[in-house]
């Protein structure tokens, strides 16, 4: 398979160099321009299947103009941009104006290299979806049967591209810009105070992230290319972050939040950032559910070489025809229904317990509560 094809645009030699080198180390194939009207004509050689990686003026030309024209030639183009100390104006108009991300000169290499991969990703993922609805529409001129089958078998991802984490870390740069705005204007005022609206605020940017993690964590999951970090950890150092984040949230609710730990400290061996990940959909649920004056509780044991973690709630319950299809995707795909963020999330939950070498179940009773559990192997 081919190396994906990066665009460089800088005026500045040593930061052209500089850039490609990290890139073509990670074997992309790099190509270099100095000015906007050099890098046209290189995108116009490859029918805008490339990345760019522009610096925000170069050689006094305006890159937001640079960027209209070529998202006005090649819309699924992704677009980075370069610059040293720009103003948050500039960086809200050119994400508004379609740019992909923004980073800040100077940029370390894994972070470029992040951003680049993305960036790829996303391109690979529009043409492949150009392809399938090429391929539909070639279906659809042989039988309408045919394409019924097409339409069934791309719903899903259908679903999936348009809740593109793309589409979530553009608004959340845009949130970000503002709330930092504000905090350095309203320091030391009652809204910046511990539990303020700027830190409401902050909270919610935060679930917005983990949402964005989460569709990309499932899309992983779906091609088999989940990446795991496994290492040992504190379960009780996770519960406690995790029941601290969401006490906030409980309290306006009126909802009582516990923590249980039984025994001595337990170490777990998992990726530490999935395993918070997955408490988040499966507290975030307990509270969704819960009505107020309930309790949830979040407890964890060791026996055997495994460690049980359960989050627990007093809410309605769940009706036994959805609880055999709460893990399943294909029911969560055709329904749509209000229980939707539900059967996402513990589809999203279930991949990546499993990826970890343990298993998820949960046991419901109406009108008195539901437990989830999940394992992880205990060290």
């Amino acid at each position: 398979m081919r190396p994906p094809r990066i665009l460089i645009v800088d005026n500045d030699p040593k930061d052209l160099v500089l850039y490609a080198k990290v890139l073509s180390k990670a074997r992309y194939i790099v190509y270099r321009a100095s000015g906007y009207a050099e890098a046209t004509a290189i995108l116009k050689k490859h029918r805008g299947k490339i990345v760019v990686l522009s610096e925000l003026n170069a050689n006094g030309e305006c890159g937001l103009e640079f960027l209209r024209d070529t998202l006005k030639a090649y819309p699924c183009l992704p677009f980075l941009f370069l610059a040293s100390s720009p103003s948050l104006d500039s960086v809200i108009e050119a994400l508004k104006r379609g740019a992909y991300d923004f980073l800040r000169k100077p940029v370390a290499p894994d972070i470029l290299c992040h951003s680049v991969a993305r960036s790829v990703q996303r391109m690979n993922l529009t043409l492949e979806t150009e392809k399938q609805e090429r391929e539909i529409r070639k279906l659809l001129s042989s039988s309408q049967e045919d394409l019924r089958i097409a339409r069934n078998l791309s719903s899903f991802k259908g679903f999936m591209i348009s809740m593109a984490a793309h589409d979530f870390r553009s608004i959340i740069t845009v949130l970000d810009g503002y709330l930092q705005f504000l905090t350095e204007k309203c320091h030391g005022c009652p809204v910046s105070e511990p539990h303020g609206m700027i830190y409401q605020a902050s909270r919610t940017i935060t679930r917005l992230r983990t949402m964005a993690h989460t569709l990309l964590d499932f899309e992983a999951a779906e091609t088999g290319r989940i990446r795991l970090e496994i290492r040992p950890f504190s379960l009780e150092d996770a519960l406690l972050e995790c029941a601290d984040f969401y006490r906030p949230y409980a309290d306006q609710k009126d909802i009582r939040l516990s923590l249980d730990i039984d025994g001595p400290k337990i170490m777990v061996k998992g990726d530490r950032v999935k395993v918070m990940e997955i408490l988040d959909n499966l507290i975030y649920n307990a509270l969704k559910f819960t009505p107020v004056h309930g309790s949830i509780r979040l407890s964890g044991k060791k026996e055997r070489g495994e460690a049980t973690i359960s989050v627990s709630d007093s809410g309605p319950g769940i009706p036994k025809e959805k609880l055999r299809k709460l893990f399943s995707r294909d029911d969560m795909v055709a329904t749509l229904d209000s229980h939707a963020r539900l059967g996402l999330g513990m589809t999203i939950c279930k991949k990546l317990v499993e990826a970890q070498q343990g298993k998820i179940w949960v046991e419901s009773t109406l009108g008195k509560g539901t437990d989830v559990f999940f394992s992880l192997p205990a060290i």
